[in-house]
């Protein structure tokens, strides 16, 4: 009998994942997709970034042109990108982590350089061999880890999610055809052209959303019920949706890992960060302001003194659908600025360049300030917690808040109906 339990305690330490206490090798190949199928690979730590001052340091110093080097982003290690897409490189992983992954110094064919896209890219690091396959610039799949398989495969690679996927992505093809075909042109709303438009801009939200919940209802399976307390502490850490679940799944793991300091922390009540304060129409909205890259001041209370409606937009350089919202929101701001419209975008980006170089490539007509989720504005809205894209539509006459999150031909119908 003893004989027997030492050969099945041996058998499942074989089986069991690296908790390594020696350093092992994580493998990770695989390719990128255009824009990104350029430039280096990276994986990143955040917590081995520059800081705000590093970064000015750096700026006050350097060349036109010039690029500031890969480990300011905190990248831990690193690969080029060949013609194909694809790379590879081995990172000694000493125990398993959630990290991030970017393409770093990507050149678009007209030479513009993009900066790193992070959201969303989280994942876990750990010994064994993985393979990486970027299906759009903003969605990726890494198969091979036992906790990568356990933390995000375990829902993603589902056919559920993977139907769900196929459909938001079709949603987003039509309605792209549509508005190719549209062009610049401004059409009127009961133009039948522009109604089929606005029906399949509905369609792509109704299947992004359903994506979403699917996302949320993976990640806090795994975080409410997975066997292994490593999976659901990785699952927390990694996600990128946030919600009352979390706290559920952290006062459930504190139970099993009473000694963890990292679970003790968060749910320490000036560390929670899981309260959300949305605002909602009707609101008066807090007087904030921000300085614009050029380092002027601007004050809301000063925009809303010279316009009948402010929009503040918050967005990001890494956030796509903020960004696919630009060129729309460029034609509401020509129909309706003249007549008291003003847009105040606030960035929260957490890097200066990142910041600089999406502003640049946008070339956004209207205020640009910012930036960062540490901000007393960011703040008091739980943006980090929230998420964007997100915008509220201000009446100046009373700073409060007559309508939210209005998006393409939400935006329109609703300048139409207060300015016209």
């Amino acid at each position: 009998m003893r004989k027997y339990m030492i050969t099945l305690l041996l058998a499942l330490l074989a089986a069991s994942p690296a908790q390594a206490d020696e350093t092992s090798v994580m493998v990770l190949e695989g390719r990128t997709v255009a824009p990104y199928d350029n430039g280096k690979f990276a994986v990143l730590d955040s917590r081995r970034g520059w800081d705000t001052a590093r970064w000015e340091e750096w700026q006050s110093t350097a060349k036109p042109d010039e690029q500031p080097p890969i480990e300011a982003y905190g990248a831990i290690a690193w690969a080029p990108i060949g013609p194909d897409g694809a790379f590879r490189l081995e990172i000694a992983v000493d125990q398993p982590r959630v990290a991030t992954f970017a393409v770093i110094g990507a050149v678009l064919p007209n030479g513009g350089r993009l900066g790193p896209n992070r959201q969303g890219n989280n994942f876990i690091l750990e010994p064994g061999e993985l393979k990486l396959q970027m299906i759009r610039q903003d969605y990726s799949e890494i198969t091979g880890g036992h906790y990568n398989d356990a933390v995000f495969n375990s829902w993603r690679l589902t056919d559920e999610y993977r139907q769900a996927w196929a459909d938001a992505e079709q949603a987003r093809a039509d309605h792209e055809q549509a508005q190719a075909e549209i062009g610049d042109e401004v059409l009127p709303g009961d133009d039948p052209r522009e109604q089929a438009r606005r029906r399949l801009w509905d369609r792509m939200g109704e299947t992004n959303m359903e994506l979403y919940q699917l996302q949320e209802q993976g990640m806090s399976k795994v975080a409410l019920t997975h066997p292994d307390p490593l999976a659901r502490k990785f699952a927390i850490q990694a996600s990128w949706i946030v919600g009352p679940w979390m706290n559920d799944a952290l006062r459930s793991l504190a139970k099993l890992t009473p000694d963890d300091p990292w679970v003790a922390g968060r749910l320490a009540p000036a560390t929670n960060v899981i309260t959300i304060k949305a605002p909602k129409v009707g609101d008066r909205f807090v007087d904030f302001s921000g300085d614009t890259l050029e380092g002027v001041e601007v004050r809301l209370a000063d925009v809303q003194s010279e316009n009948r409606l402010v929009l503040v937009e918050f967005w990001a350089s890494w956030c796509g659908p903020c960004r696919v919202e630009i060129p729309h929101m460029k034609q509401a701001y020509a129909r309706f600025h003249d007549k008291g419209f003003e847009i105040v975008s606030y960035t929260v980006d957490e890097e200066r360049e990142d910041w600089e170089e999406a502003s640049a490539e946008e070339d956004l007509p209207w205020i640009d300030i910012g930036m960062g989720f540490e901000t007393e504005l960011a703040q008091a809205y739980s943006l980090r917690n929230l998420g964007i894209p997100r915008n509220y539509l201000l009446d100046s006459s009373t700073g409060k808040i007559v309508a939210a999150n209005l998006y393409q031909h939400k935006l329109d119908e609703k300048l139409e109906e207060l300015l016209d």
